[in-house]
């Protein structure tokens, strides 16, 4: 694993980890969610980089990153994953985004089609039978309750860094951000996983996700709540992949 930072004319420098060779046969990109780092995706990184160039960005803010002055929209943040992409030579590949992150890479996919191979979006917000800050934390502390040990020190001690501010001041761009509009307008394949106990994305949301995009799929991985990459990494390795694995079940395709 190495870390670098790539800096374009309009944008700060972000953190980069990589995995893998660049001379792999595709390209995987991982965006994180709201608040925490690339520390979470670290096992499918690992799971993919066997045959695949792995970039896993943090986003301004968060991580290694640094912070801007105001915090970004989720289009800005689109615009700005593919300048960093570009800045790595990178023209094209998956991009799989997790939580707010799903937003990043679908908005990515819709502004910039010719970058998206296929978009994976794992626990995609923001599921609309929640759609305030209060119902997200309420279904987050349920979450909690699902999640691996290690995956939830993970996941809080990258919320302490990143620091309720800026956290706060985030959060709303989520909020805001029409996700089903965004994957409606998305040319490449999509598909959309949950955790079978994911309380965040709903099997509904997720379903409905699925029937917005043109060509769309759905997936549950039991076993696992929102933070799916971690609890099932290879599960979801095979899903990035292109595949759909024994370990996952098929809910619309």
């Amino acid at each position: 694993m190495t870390t670098s930072a790539a800096r374009t004319t309009s944008a700060l420098p972000w953190a980069i980890e990589q995995h893998g060779s660049p001379r792999g046969t595709t390209t995987q990109v991982l965006v994180h969610g709201i608040g925490v780092s690339a520390r979470y995706f670290r096992p499918l990184a690992r799971a993919l980089s066997a045959d695949a160039h792995v970039l896993v960005p943090e986003l301004p803010g968060f991580g290694r990153s640094p912070r801007p002055d105001e915090a970004p929209s989720i289009s800005e943040l689109a615009d700005g994953l593919v300048e960093q992409l570009a800045a790595h030579g990178v023209r094209r590949a998956v991009l799989t985004g997790h939580s707010m992150g799903a937003q990043v890479v679908a908005e990515a996919a819709r502004r910039h089609p010719d970058v998206a191979e296929r978009v994976v979006l794992l626990g995609p917000v923001v599921d609309p039978s929640a759609p305030t800050a209060v119902a997200q934390a309420l279904r987050l502390a349920r979450d909690s309750v699902h999640e691996p040990l290690r995956a939830n020190a993970i996941v809080f001690s990258d919320y302490l860094r990143a620091g309720v501010r800026r956290y706060a001041r985030q959060l709303p761009h989520m909020l805001d951000f029409a996700t089903d509009a965004a994957v409606a307008e998305t040319r490449c394949p999509v598909v959309v996983v949950r955790g079978a106990r994911d309380p965040i994305a709903s099997d509904a949301w997720v379903r409905r996700l699925a029937d917005t995009a043109p060509d769309g799929r759905a997936l549950v991985v039991p076993d696992a709540a929102h933070v799916v990459q971690y609890a099932q990494a290879a599960v979801v390795a095979e899903v990035c992949r292109g595949g759909t694995s024994s370990g996952a079940h098929v809910v619309r395709s």
